[in-house]
This record gives structure tokens, sequence and C-alpha cells, in this order.
């Protein structure tokens, strides 16, 4: 009995650790945002909370900005071109499986996987 019930507590620890491992991990935020420019498949966040810039970069005419890295996610949210909305920089979004179209937008090399929250 004794080792059936450390056989349960090792099983439910590693389905944890597993379950903890593959889920998004939050690397920083919240944080409030603007949404400066979207085309297609290509979105350009400006981050707008001064504890968060280091988050971006400087490009072109913006400061402390990223191109978004999940598209199908981030685009759920409905936001337009001058959108602002909290969100937080996660280490992998979910797999990316939408359309898309093939218009072109430059965008910065910093890219990064976003939650919107609000």
């Amino acid at each position: 009995m004794k080792q059936l019930l450390q056989g349960l507590l090792t099983l439910t620890l590693l389905c944890v650790l597993f379950w903890h491992c593959n889920s998004p991990k939050k690397l920083s935020g919240p944080f409030k945002a603007k949404l400066v420019a979207t085309l297609c498949g290509q979105h350009i966040v400006q981050i707008e909370d001064p504890k968060f810039y280091k988050l971006g970069i400087n490009w072109k005419e913006y400061q402390h900005v990223f191109a978004v890295a999940n598209h199908c996610d981030f685009v759920k949210a409905g936001l337009k071109a001058g959108d602002t909305f909290t969100c937080t920089i996660v280490e992998k979004a979910e797999e990316e499986n939408c359309i898309m179209c093939e218009a072109f937008m430059e965008t910065p090399e910093m890219k990064r996987y976003v939650k919107v929250v609000k």
C-alpha cells in the first residue's frame, strides 16, 4: 500500500511538472501597449509602460516596439491600429494555424509572443 501511494505521488508530481513545462510561460507583464501598425499577419506593438521599455527596440520613427510573432492568437483580440491594450510576453504561444494574406509590411527584427489580457 505504501509503494502504491508513493507511486501515485510520483506520477502526480511528474504530471504537474510536465504541464508546467509545456504551458506558455509568462516572461514579463502585464503592461500597457499600443498597436501602432497592422497589415494582414504583421503587427507592430509599442510598449507604453516605461518599466517594460527594455522589452522593445527603437526602430525607424518608433520607440520601444516589437513585432508580434503569434499572429493567429493575437488577431483574436480584434485590435485595430491605434488601440491600446494590456498584454504579457510569453515564452511560447500555441501552435499557429490560421489564414494570412500575402501583403507585406516591414516590421522590427525583434519579435515577441504576446498574450492580450484586455
